[in-house]
C-alpha cells in the first residue's frame, strides 16, 4: 500500500458516536461478527470521517498533520497503522 492509495468504506460497516465514544460496527451476519466491533479515539474518527473512494492516503495525512500537532513521522505512522489494521479488520477496501 502506498501513499497514493485511495481507500473506500466497507458498506456493511455502521459509524456511530454514543457519549465521548466513537464505534465501528459491522452489520452482524452470524454471532462470530459481533467480535468485528472496534472503539476509535478522536483521532480515528477523524480518520475514518475522512475515507470517502476519492482521497488519497497522502491526502488524508496531510488533513490530519493540519488538524493535529504531532511530529509528521509520528502522524504518518499512525495513519498507515489505522488503515492496515482496518483493511486486515475488512472494514475498508484498497481501490
Amino acid at each position: 500500500m502506498s501513499m497514493n492509495t485511495v481507500l473506500i468504506k466497507n458498506e456493511d460497516v455502521v459509524f456511530r458516536k454514543i457519549g465521548d465514544e466513537y464505534i465501528l460496527v459491522p452489520i452482524v451476519r452470524s454471532a462470530a461478527d459481533i467480535e468485528s466491533m472496534f472503539n476509535l479515539n478522536e483521532t480515528g474518527a477523524a480518520l475514518w470521517e475522512r475515507i470517502d473512494g476519492i482521497k488519497k492516503i497522502s491526502d488524508i495525512i496531510e488533513e490530519i498533520k493540519a488538524e493535529y500537532e504531532s511530529e509528521d513521522s509520528q502522524i504518518e505512522g499512525d495513519v498507515m497503522a489505522f488503515v492496515h489494521e482496518m483493511v486486515e479488520a475488512k472494514l475498508i477496501e484498497v481501490l
